[in-house]
């Protein structure tokens, strides 16, 4: 009796914080359809009228590129997702691995690099894309987005967990150290997976560096696209914004559930090693 208690008490939570976690984007849905007067009033919660003038007068780029800012994102996004992804799994594997001087001090450099909040770089981060030639391009975004503090450090824990005597095995047979990293990739997949999909919801997200680096509508992503849509009048249709903002949750949706099993199961290897 205690346990069906406990368990009826824990789902009725679990209910009440879905609910509550999901009622800004049943909100935005809904907002999506509404007019300003509806919008702004805390008392219409269903629209009067459904409609889809506000979809279209987004897709129609009366205000900005919508197609263009959203396949921005997903191209900054991805190449980030991916390139970091690699990269950091290529220095979690040297870390965990191997054993040798300096090993210490990279692994505190990863620390640092986690410490420092992005607007301390800002600056100096602008100047340098700036000065290689990358200001108002996509690249000189994706670029410093391939470096990962966070990901030398995850993925340093997971190559240390991997047994030595499979490594040393592939050795044996005259494998190079690069080979050996690439036959390490299938143990690690669930782990590059629920990485990659959590770099690639960051880099969605962000909005320090975009903003800095991406100047004209043709190379903005979606969410600065959105916050200048925002910022620009409160007299234009607010529904337009909240439409934007449905539609991009699709490529995140998208994301989660091709990387949903791989997510779990890292999960859950994480929390028993």
């Amino acid at each position: 009796m205690n346990r069906k208690l406990a368990s009826i008490s824990v789902g009725c939570l679990l209910a009440i914080a879905t609910i509550i976690f999901l009622y800004p984007l049943f909100w935005m849905i809904l907002g999506s359809f509404k007019s300003n007067a509806e919008i702004f009033s805390t008392r219409i919660f269903w629209p009067r009228e459904w409609t889809d003038q506000y979809y279209e007068i987004l897709l129609s780029n009366e205000f900005f590129p919508y197609l263009r800012s959203l396949t921005n994102s997903i191209t900054v996004s991805l190449s980030q997702g991916v390139g970091a992804t690699l990269l950091a799994a290529m220095a979690g594997f040297v870390i965990g691995s191997y054993r040798f001087r300096g090993r210490i001090g990279l692994f505190a450099l990863g620390v640092l690099v986690v410490l420092i909040p992005p607007q301390m770089v800002a600056l100096p981060l602008f100047i340098w894309v700036n000065a290689l030639g990358f200001f108002d391009n996509l690249f000189g975004v994706i670029l410093p987005g391939l470096v990962s503090g966070m990901g030398v450090l995850f993925f340093a824990r997971v190559y240390s967990q991997l047994p030595s005597d499979l490594l040393d095995v592939a050795r044996m047979e005259g494998a190079s150290e690069f080979r050996i990293f690439l036959l390490t990739l299938p143990l690690v997949k669930s782990f590059l997976i629920a990485f990659g999909f959590a770099h690639f919801v960051l880099s969605w997200h962000a909005h320090i560096i975009p903003m800095l680096l991406l100047h004209s509508e043709e190379t903005r992503t979606l969410p600065i696209s959105l916050a200048a849509l925002y910022g620009s009048s409160l007299n234009s249709p607010q529904a337009v914004l909240m439409a934007g903002s449905a539609l991009g949750m699709l490529p995140l949706v998208a994301v989660f559930a091709f990387a949903y099993p791989q997510l779990k199961s890292a999960l859950q290897e994480f929390v028993a090693q």
